[in-house]
């Protein structure tokens, strides 16, 4: 295991990958990949024969992208791969000599971006980790975008429900129920999920009396 430079725990969106973890078992290979990288103008980070920990190394060292070479993901390769994605997510190019439809799914169900088969080029190098870092890109955009539309639709269920509460509490129209809780979210400096949720959580507490 080799350590060849380190990075900042801040990862800076870029236009184009500039930095690469690699790892790679076997010697050979890991040479000729790291050499079909550095000639292709990318900055080796870290380097190293094994994929145990890789979320944490991905978090230490910041890499625009992560290359692992392998004859076919283990099951070790494949856990570690899952638990990056879930933990650091990150762009990764498998390199590798199996190429069963199996395998292949196993792997890119972990959130691989790109698995190549038998072809260490340094000419094809930057469009298969410019690629792979752009499709990354795009598939954080759209998790991101599901995200924030699943809060909403939490959010506005919350505020439905307590809209619903206080009407038939205060006996009031739900534009009026509506306007109680803008303003108290208002007065408190909070957001009116937050002010919806007290809400519920107040008045069913009076109600279980």
């Amino acid at each position: 295991m080799k350590k060849l430079d380190s990075h900042s725990n801040i990862h800076t969106e870029r236009d184009t990958p500039k930095t690469i973890m690699l790892i790679d078992a076997r010697e050979r290979r890991r040479r000729l990949l790291a050499q079909a990288l550095e000639g292709s103008g990318y900055q080796l980070v870290f380097v190293s024969e094994t994929a145990e920990h890789l979320s944490v190394l991905a978090q230490r060292y910041i890499p625009d992208v992560i290359v692992i070479g392998v004859s076919g993901p283990d099951s070790t390769t494949l856990a570690n791969l899952t638990a990056l994605n879930e933990t650091r997510p990150a762009p990764v190019v498998v390199c590798a000599e199996e190429d069963t439809p199996q395998v292949i799914q196993k792997t890119i169900i972990t959130g691989v971006c790109a698995y190549i088969v038998d072809d260490i080029q340094q000419q094809r190098m930057n469009s298969i980790i410019t690629v792979a870092y752009l499709r990354f890109i795009e598939q954080q955009k759209v998790k991101e975008q599901l995200l924030k539309s699943q809060d909403a639709l939490a959010n506005r269920i919350v505020l439905e429900k307590a809209k619903g509460l206080l009407m038939a509490q205060r006996d009031i129209s739900e534009q009026q129920a509506f306007a109680m809780i803008r303003k108290m979210s208002m007065d408190k400096g909070q957001p009116i999920s937050k002010v919806a949720t007290d809400i519920i959580d107040l008045l069913t507490l009076i109600a279980a009396d």
